[in-house]
């Protein structure tokens, strides 16, 4: 499978809104996709984790927002 890299220039600022838009789009959809049918027999601790594996916008979702918080980690180290 190929990758795709991308890099992006954001203020702190934007940064944090995207991270806690990203957030709560993701709980949402999270919440949807827990109780569907087809998700029945997998036990609740394991769910999330297969739904974020069988979903690929999930999956980007949640690789994104680590991403935002390491660069905010790392810009914050920097600036002391």
């Amino acid at each position: 499978m190929r990758t795709i890299s991308i890099n992006l220039e954001l203020t702190e600022k934007q940064a944090a809104a995207l991270r806690g838009t990203l957030q709560v789009m993701h709980r949402q959809r999270l919440q949807d996709e827990f109780w569907c049918d087809r998700y029945r027999y997998i036990p609740h601790a394991m769910r999330a984790g297969h739904i974020v594996a069988s979903c690929p916008d999930m999956a980007a979702s949640v690789k994104l927002v680590a991403a935002l918080n390491m660069a905010e980690r790392e810009s914050a180290g920097g600036a002391e």
